[in-house]
């Protein structure tokens, strides 16, 4: 997919999330707090930072922290998707996570983990790629995670860029993402708004709840 549509993909989704942290501000009385779950601090300069009082980006791995810069709004925490034991029920303003729930594991780690988020989160989004989409997004090759475990590693075998590894390297990288389909996202979040955002067939989905979401507020937003 050619880098300009992608832009355009991205610059939506944050007009969008914009809309829902002004509601959500305007809901509170006050600026939100938002944990970022496996976020990064340059994801939000598409968002802008009105109406936002604290970032908290919590990572598994340490090496992140190096991204968070000097800016106060950031702060980073070590935590696990799947069990954050550190935040109470609905003690979040908004949590936020933008294509991470594909990579935490098998389907126990992915239910866990959209657990979660529903548990602490007054409001969230989730954001995550479409298994119905043909070009795999990470390794952007077409019709690879539609292929058994065995046919992705020969795939990637003659790719430029992962043709080197080992076979463990390859099993490593191919494992190591679960794209979602509508069915199983809506499984994950029954009763919560889910937009399908397309490019002919679903690109990707968007899962929201909380304060200052609706379905009215995508298709104003989708349509300015």
């Amino acid at each position: 997919m050619h880098d300009l549509t992608i832009n355009r993909f991205r610059t939506a989704r944050g007009r969008i999330l914009r809309m829902q942290i002004e509601r959500l501000a305007s809901h509170l009385g006050r600026p939100v707090v938002i944990l970022d779950v496996g976020g990064r601090p340059d994801y939000w300069g598409n968002v802008g930072y009105e109406n936002i009082s604290q970032i908290r980006l919590l990572n598994i791995d340490e090496e992140e922290f190096d991204r968070v810069g000097i800016s106060k709004l950031f702060v980073s925490e070590i935590g696990d998707a799947r069990n954050l034991k550190d935040y109470a029920d609905k003690s979040v303003d908004l949590v936020h996570s933008n294509s991470v729930i594909e990579h935490v594991g098998a389907w126990p780690d992915v239910s866990a983990m959209a657990s979660e988020l529903l548990r602490v989160g007054l409001s969230g989004w989730v954001q995550t790629p479409a298994w119905e989409f043909p070009i795999e997004p990470h390794f952007r090759l077409p019709f690879l995670h539609w292929f058994a475990a065995p046919i992705r590693r020969a795939v990637l075998r003659a790719s430029r860029d992962y043709g080197t590894l080992d076979i463990k390297g390859r099993r490593y990288h191919t494992d190591r993402i679960n794209l979602l389909s509508f069915g199983e996202v809506k499984s994950l979040f029954p009763d919560e708004e889910i937009f399908v955002e397309r490019y002919v067939l679903p690109k990707s989905y968007i899962v929201r709840w909380g304060p200052g979401t609706s379905r009215e507020t995508m298709a104003q937003t989708q349509s300015a």
